[in-house]
């Protein structure tokens, strides 16, 4: 009897680096890595291999013994995981199925053994699990959907994006987990945004699915399915989130943290992080607002706010400086004089002396 073996080579992170580096470097890589896999192959009887473009290759090896197909595959494995790293700027990941009676069989396990390329990550040789039990219920190691609700409701597509993927990579590393439970985990996730998101609600203020399946139609479902890089599912995450997110004015949530800081800059002990609640958007999406829309950062916005208020009551009060930092939002007359010598390049009494206009 004759038996087949299939080894699957795959680039690691092929459209995020042809995202970078552009086509036409990435097809010169490819041109690379198609050498590196025929030299590997060729040289060996039995052995077959043909391209799955784009980044992919099929690798047969057929014989009389299983054992020795096995230990041949796992060593041209190896083989071609080095001549990838060595001839091209990749590397890549090799997956192996068990020996099939024959080649259709084969690749379909070898495929099977490469979508653990989702939870294990690549450059390695990947041989397809044998049967193990799985846990009755498996739920997530970690929740986000309170923090995930503040960002799909301030329109933070992005922080969204970074969040889930985030979640994923701690989800992929839980023991048990296959790639299977990853994608359903991951569903769940995606029906959850559609829920927060969506602006149609049926009379008795649940979701309407009708609509909603209209933004995130099954077909965007069923693609979960096929992406076995998780490089590769963050950057489809991006994609989707920019669909199904409304689309909240980047202007309209900046003007609410600086209306929220306006009211509150008194308060000591605020930080990035309550503003970002309390306007629902993510720490690190109103630190890029400020950067971006006022060229400043948010502790320095913060700053000004309170130095302004302690200038205008050093000028036209005769309020004690540590009074005049309780008022200004600074924890001690140390801190307020730290900040004062930083950025006006004075103390609050010599200020105070060169510019006091006493009242009526």
């Amino acid at each position: 009897m004759t038996y087949a073996v299939a080894a699957l080579v795959d680039i690691d992170d092929y459209i995020a680096s042809e995202q970078a580096q552009g086509r036409p470097w990435a097809q010169g890589q490819l041109r690379r890595a198609s050498r590196a896999v025929a030299e590997a192959a060729t040289c060996r009887p039995g052995v077959t291999w043909r391209p799955e473009p784009p980044e992919e290759w099929l690798v047969l090896l057929t014989g009389a013994d299983p054992d020795a197909l096995m230990s041949e595959a796992a060593t041209l494995a190896e083989e071609v995981r080095a001549r990838i790293v060595r001839e091209t700027a990749w590397t890549a990941t090799v997956s192996i199925g068990p020996p099939r009676s024959g080649p259709l069989e084969a690749e379909r396990e070898a495929r099977l053994a490469n979508d653990y390329k989702l939870v294990l990550g690549g450059d390695r040789v990947i041989e397809l699990p044998g049967p193990h039990t799985l846990p009755t219920a498996p739920t997530p190691p970690v929740r986000i959907e309170q923090e995930l609700t503040r960002r799909v409701r301030a329109g933070d597509r992005d922080g969204a994006a970074g969040l889930l993927a985030g979640w994923i990579d701690r989800c992929a590393r839980e023991p048990g987990v296959d790639p299977r439970i990853l994608r359903n985990w991951l569903i769940g996730q995606l029906l959850f945004v559609v829920d927060v998101a969506g602006p149609a609600r049926l009379a008795d203020g649940s979701t309407d699915w009708v609509e909603a399946s209209a933004r995130l139609p099954i077909e965007d479902i069923v693609t979960v399915g096929d992406i076995h890089e998780r490089s590769y599912l963050h950057i489809w995450l991006k994609e989707r989130l920019g669909r199904l997110l409304p689309s909240t004015p980047r202007r309209d949530i900046l003007g609410l943290a600086e209306a929220y800081l306006a009211d509150h800059y008194t308060d000591p002990g605020l930080r990035l992080g309550d503003v970002a609640a309390a306007v629902c958007a993510s720490p690190f999406y109103i630190s890029h607002l400020f950067a971006e829309e006022r060229q400043t950062t948010f502790l320095r916005h913060l700053t000004g706010l309170r130095l302004r208020h302690a200038r205008r009551l050093l000028t036209s009060s005769g309020l004690p400086v540590d009074v005049i930092a309780a008022h200004t939002g600074y924890p001690s007359t140390k801190a307020l004089r730290s900040a004062f010598r930083r950025h006006v390049g004075c103390s609050p009494t010599e200020y105070r002396r060169a510019r006091f206009r006493p009242g009526p």
